[in-house]
């Protein structure tokens, strides 16, 4: 048998309190404590066991279940939170919400597969329906040129689709310039669904030339029109003597470079080269005088104009070739007297050095024109000063 252990033996009780150390004291209450504390535990759970032994074996199976219940809570809870929706309790009260979700993800299916059937669908629809083929071109910005040359022009065919032509609207535009020369710029957009409009600028007419006797307008990139003007009564420049298109070319950059009161004041240009200058032109202003000036450098020399002008007395010509100087008409005048005057002395000294004289007295100096003319004549008769002196 075995020897059952001795339970040790708390120390007694001293009579004497006062004897014991701080330590002992402290000990000895310690331990008192702890043993009301394990005899309170082991009398609640001998009561805990004796309960147990008495309950029914259906109600420990119930317990069983809600324990399986809590785990699967538990875990479809820990599910949930996985797919990062909020818990809403327990598996039967989240039936209707499983439900719904079903059916957003199928409604959502169902829609992606409808639109992605259905937009080819309405394409198809689009095509061959009237709103994709060009119903009509509304034309602005044009004034000299019509409405039905213009859309003539650029060959746009209407009832045909329209985004075949408007994704090749350069081609139109070109082709447009290309039989308008007036046409300086074009632009095609949408104005309506199935309507194009067509927006123009034109270039502006800067001269009006003479060739053969007729009219001919003259626009701003130099280009000369085939068309004819009956009467100059435009306010525009008429230009004389010009037959190479490069120098009216450069004619027309310099000039629109002018502004607008020099081009008003200028009445005609005429081209007047010269051997060392090949570029020279005169102008005729409006208010008498006249300019000469190369094409060249028309634009900087005639900024001067003005000023030069008003500091003249009386109209004449500026001369802006080299420098800039002027002088009146008069100075021409007086010079074209002058040479007359001086041609008319001459043609007189001529008309009597050639002339017979009438009297049988021989001139000194005609006799020696004589002599001069018939040097081996020896029978000439001697004249009167020729015997005075014999």
């Amino acid at each position: 048998m075995s020897k059952k252990k001795e339970t040790k033996k708390m120390p007694e009780k001293s009579n004497d309190e006062n004897s014991l150390t701080p330590w002992q004291m402290a000990n000895r209450k310690y331990l008192e404590e702890h043993k009301e504390k394990t005899d309170h535990q082991t009398g609640t759970s001998e009561k805990s066991e004796h309960k147990e032994e008495q309950k029914d074996p259906i109600s420990s199976e119930k317990e069983e279940l809600l324990v399986e219940e809590d785990d699967l809570l538990d875990y479809e809870e820990i599910e949930h939170k996985k797919d990062g929706g909020p818990y809403n309790g327990s598996f039967i009260d989240r039936l209707p919400n499983l439900k719904n979700y079903r059916n957003k993800v199928l409604y959502k299916r169902l829609s992606l597969i409808i639109s992605i059937l259905l937009i080819p669908l309405l394409f198809l629809i689009y095509y061959v329906s009237p709103l994709s083929k060009l119903e009509g071109v509304s034309i602005s910005g044009n004034e000299v040129v019509s409405k039905e040359e213009i859309l003539k022009d650029t060959q746009l065919a209407l009832n045909q689709h329209i985004w075949g032509q408007y994704w090749q609207r350069q081609s139109y535009i070109d082709h447009l310039k290309k039989e308008q020369p007036r046409i300086k710029s074009a632009t095609i957009g949408f104005s309506s669904v199935n309507t194009f409009d067509l927006s123009v600028t034109e270039y502006k007419e800067i001269a009006l030339i003479l060739t053969d006797g007729k009219y001919s307008p003259v626009i701003e990139d130099g280009t000369v029109l085939d068309e004819t003007v009956e009467s100059p009564t435009k306010n525009l420049p008429i230009l004389e003597g010009f037959t190479d298109p490069t120098k009216i070319k450069d004619l027309a950059i310099e000039y629109n470079k002018l502004s607008p009161e020099l081009q008003k004041a200028i009445s005609e240009i005429k081209y007047t080269p010269r051997n060392t200058n090949q570029n020279l032109i005169q102008l005729n202003m409006n208010d008498g005088n006249q300019v000469i000036v190369n094409i060249t450098n028309l634009a900087s020399q005639m900024n001067f104009y003005a000023q030069v002008a008003s500091e003249m007395e009386e109209n004449g010509v500026i001369d802006m070739e080299v420098g800039i100087f002027s002088y009146p008409y008069s100075n021409n005048s007086e010079e074209a007297e002058e040479g007359s005057e001086e041609s008319t002395d001459e043609s007189a000294q001529s008309a009597d050095q050639t002339s017979t004289p009438e009297t049988g007295v021989d001139d000194p100096q005609i006799s020696e024109n004589q002599d001069e003319m018939n040097p081996t004549n020896e029978n000439t008769t001697p004249s009167s000063s020729s015997l005075d002196e014999n």
